[in-house]
């Protein structure tokens, strides 16, 4: 370069600095002459440490560090893989940035919102003083706020950063007004900002990064306030928040970490387990992979798989008061099925129906033993409707192969996609329905009978495939269960011995996340979501009521007799025509089923069809004339 400034020689006051264009030839110069015990003219470095120059210096860049600084802006892979260094165990050495390191700062680069769950030891803390360098290195005029559990851990962060800047080619470097434990202000209008988490946190500042760090441990008390004062000023400014722990109990963390899974907020997930991580060796001087051997040890270290997974897990373990055992709900996951939609011609709603990936609807449902249960809501956007198919399998185990589910189809027209898809696809003689009798179940019921009138493709709906629930001496039923804490309970308790014994299969992905969410979080037997829903949750666990019912029973008596004759899975039987509709049993009155239990315990053929009141009449003179007390026991039981 022409002309080079020389800088040996003393000037007062840094003026001299400011006035003359540095490059990074002469800062090398001054750096010699200063090691050399000469005085400069110029001094460029801030606080006269070498490794940072001050703020407001002309610095002229070659052609080639122009180059150079544009891919840095560019891609954040070629700046870290190319400038960054770190303290190693073997001296400062270019960071070598781990696959899963790689993925997040792409996951960072796609989302404004992320939210990152990291095994211990995965250096996540690199990977976040990488980014934020980046960050304020490559944009003017931007703040980002650091904050974490604890002020050290800050700290730590900003440290970090600070190793990384110094060991930056000068030309990569913007000038410094001001460096210490808590703030890095640079000439290039951008801060970083280390501070401890308190409610208020950030405040007094326009905030364009923020990096909380640590969120699952941080305390209780302060946690939820941060986060409800941090996220508007975010959103408003349309900011970035990097969402960064280890795993902790079922908390904010751990909300927004499975709603983001789920695709249901704004933010990415992203997560790293343990056996992603390398394990440094010191006898052989490098880094091996984490594997089963290594796993097993740690156990045997640590004294047993949870208090390893407390250390290492990614699995929200901790203090997580699921109804399902975790070791059994981790190893269902690892089975996950994501159902999906399938053609279901002449249904309502089809859109909201979804299967098992090899389980065909308009075959396999007529084909099949299937119990419907239904988890009722009114679809105004919250809760949701489900209605779950469960076919009967070899073993006297259900599984679970669909679900309608829709929160934004209200109860009415639900009603009529199962009608539709009842009469459509399901075998008359081969299914039951059961509801949860509550105040949407009464509702749900009405619409059954008035959309069976009025409407063509729901006239030959059979409501005697509804089960009924029958009080102790079965002298009263409901058309559904009723439940209430104890019935509630009592029905978590089945389903739990039932489906860790995998007697109720349901490798639903949609499923498993919400049993992960079930949780008791009050710790006085009371089971619910801890986070999101639960309505697929809820109508799995009728499962547990509908098989004590006579409709079930009957079914699996059917299906058991199949399967002896090795029929099951092989086309079942149609009726001879279509058949006919049985009257629709309101409250009040009657219904054979009731009325048959009074005639000395024998029962009318439960396939038996009553098309009108003779039909009934003749049944009745059938069994009077077979039985002479039927007729008094008829009339003493008050049917009508």
């Amino acid at each position: 370069m022409k002309n080079d400034f020389n800088p040996v020689k003393e000037e007062r006051d840094g003026v001299k600095a400011r006035r003359v264009v540095w490059s990074t030839k002469t800062i090398e110069a001054a750096i010699k002459g200063l090691e050399d015990g000469r005085k400069l003219v110029a001094n460029p470095f801030y606080e006269n440490n070498s490794k940072i120059l001050k703020g407001d210096l002309v610095f002229q860049r070659t052609k080639e560090e122009i180059e150079e600084w544009k891919k840095c802006a560019a891609d954040i892979h070629y700046f870290s893989n190319t400038y960054c260094k770190l303290m190693t165990p073997e001296g400062i050495k270019k960071v070598k940035m781990r696959g899963y390191q790689e993925g997040y700062l792409d996951h960072l680069m796609k989302y404004r919102l992320s939210i990152y769950l990291a095994a211990r030891q995965c250096g996540k803390t690199t990977t976040s003083s990488i980014f934020l360098l980046w960050y304020i290195l490559f944009n003017v005029d931007k703040n980002a706020l650091v904050i974490a559990d604890v002020f050290s851990h800050a700290k730590d962060i900003m440290e970090k950063t600070k190793a990384i800047f110094v060991e930056l080619p000068y030309f990569l470097r913007p000038g410094v007004y001001k460096w210490n434990e808590s703030q890095i202000v640079l000439d290039n209008g951008c801060k970083l900002i280390a501070q401890a988490t308190t409610p208020t946190a950030g405040i007094g500042y326009t905030l364009h990064c923020v990096l909380w760090d640590e969120v699952a441990h941080t305390a209780p008390n302060i946690k939820d306030k941060l986060y409800n004062f941090l996220l508007p000023t975010i959103q408003a400014g349309k900011a970035r928040l990097m969402l960064t722990s280890t795993q902790g109990g079922l908390d904010l963390f751990y909300r927004i970490y499975k709603a983001a899974e789920q695709h249901m907020n704004e933010f990415g997930a992203y997560k790293t387990d343990w056996d992603e991580i390398p394990e440094w060796n010191p006898e052989k001087r490098c880094w091996e992979k984490r594997d089963e051997a290594w796993h097993q040890m740690q156990v045997a270290n640590y004294g047993s798989e949870e208090a390893f997974n407390t250390q290492f897990g990614t699995n929200f373990d901790i203090n997580a008061n699921t109804l399902i055992n975790t070791k059994i709900l981790r190893k269902r996951q690892r089975e996950a099925i994501t159902f999906v939609n399938k053609d279901l011609f002449g249904v309502t709603g089809s859109e909201h129906f979804f299967w098992k990936p090899d389980f065909e609807p308009m075959d396999d449902l007529r084909n099949s033993f299937i119990t419907v249960t239904a988890d009722l809501a009114e679809g105004v956007g919250l809760d949701y409707t489900v209605f779950l198919f469960n076919r009967m399998i070899p073993g006297k185990k259900d599984e679970c192969v669909g679900m309608f589910r829709c929160n934004t189809m209200n109860l009415d027209k639900a009603s009529i996609a199962l009608m539709e898809l009842d009469i459509k696809y399901l075998h008359p003689d081969q299914h039951c329905i059961s509801l949860e009798y509550n105040t949407y179940g009464e509702l749900f019921i009405m619409y059954l009978m008035e959309n069976r009138n009025k409407y063509p493709s729901c006239a030959n709906f059979d409501e005697s495939n509804i089960v009924k629930y029958y009080n102790d001496n079965m002298t009263k039923f409901t058309m559904g269960v009723k439940l209430n804490t104890a019935t509630k309970s009592i029905g978590c308790k089945m389903f739990k011995d039932e489906f860790e014994r995998d007697v109720l299969v349901n490798r639903c992905v949609d499923f498993l996340f919400e049993a992960e969410n079930f949780s008791d979080s009050n710790g006085n037997g009371t089971y619910k979501a801890s986070f999101g829903h639960d309505d697929i949750m809820m109508a799995e666990i009728q499962m547990v009521h509908a098989k004590q019912s006579r409709a079930y029973k009957y079914l699996r008596s059917e299906f058991e007799s199949r399967l002896e004759l090795g029929l099951v899975g092989t086309p079942s039987p149609q009726p001879q025509q279509a058949q006919p509709v049985r009257p629709m049993a309101y409250p009040g009155q009657i219904d054979m089923q009731k009325l048959q239990q009074y005639s000395d315990g024998q029962y009318f053929d439960p396939t038996k069809v009553f098309t009108n009141m003779n039909d009934i009449y003749a049944a009745m003179n059938q069994r009077y004339q077979q039985q002479p007390n039927y007729q008094q026991n008829y009339q003493q039981s008050g049917m009508w």
